[in-house]
């Protein structure tokens, strides 16, 4: 297997496959030397299973980038949902598997806080919540640096109301992302800093989970394509998704 990260000389470009699955967006993006060649993304719950894999073909397709010569597989790896997760893993595997590329797993709510990157200022906070049903949601919360996000506050699944202790002092501006937010909007006012609530538009992007993957890959290296599994974060109950190269 070619191991492009550890080498201390990228010999080309690297061409790298992104998949964000984690939630109702279904998407994909193709990245290389620095851009976005091309994307596409639909917004329709449970419709991962018949369209991603079609979408992947018309992405590389868009980009002009042969499947044979991928050099990365990123994919959206949780916390979200259990089935749009199973579908995703699998998928981003046998892609990997048969280019014989490099597999990355980027944290969903690490690559949905960094979407709202470029507007936070050097010391505010990124807090990305997902509906996790009930009174609950998955959280992860990032300070924004002057070189980009780093962890301010560990992924869970907690409920609103712990969200305040959760989070902890905040010093900047908070910002607030993803589908958990409006229902956490009054416990949040317990927080007591300038907040802004992202619009329902700023949806979880393959784009932004290229730019981690990579990120990832450089600082870390790839994951295992055998043993790797998404991160739930909390117990689910459902019945496995099969593979689509099954």
């Amino acid at each position: 297997m070619r191991r492009l990260f550890h080498e201390p000389v990228h010999c080309h470009p690297v061409l790298l496959l992104a998949l964000e699955t984690a939630t109702d967006t279904c998407g994909v993006a193709v990245w290389q030397d620095g851009r976005v060649l091309a994307q596409s993304h639909l917004q329709r719950p449970r419709i991962h299973a018949e369209r991603l894999t079609p979408l992947v073909e018309e992405v590389l397709a868009h980009a002009g980038a042969d499947r044979a010569a991928l050099d990365a597989v990123a994919v959206s790896m949780g916390p979200g949902s259990y089935t749009g997760l199973r579908i995703g893993v699998s998928t981003a595997k046998g892609w990997a598997l048969a280019a014989d590329a490099d597999l990355v797993g980027v944290p969903t709510l690490e690559a949905y806080a960094a979407c709202l990157q470029p507007m936070a200022a050097p010391g505010d906070i990124v807090a990305a919540l997902l509906d996790a049903r009930r009174d609950e949601v998955y959280a992860g919360a990032y300070r924004r640096t002057t070189e980009g996000l780093v962890p301010h506050a560990d992924t869970t699944a907690l409920t609103v109301d712990d969200l305040p202790d959760w989070l902890g002092s905040v010093d900047g501006q908070l910002w607030v992302v993803g589908d958990g937010g409006e229902k956490s909007r009054s416990v949040l006012d317990e927080v007591h800093v300038p907040r802004i609530l992202a619009p329902a538009e700023v949806s979880p992007s393959a784009a932004w989970v290229a730019r981690r993957g990579l990120a990832r890959l450089e600082e870390k290296g790839p994951d295992d394509r055998a043993s790797f599994e998404p991160l739930y974060v909390k117990e689910v109950h459902a019945t496995p998704s099969p593979s689509p190269f099954a």
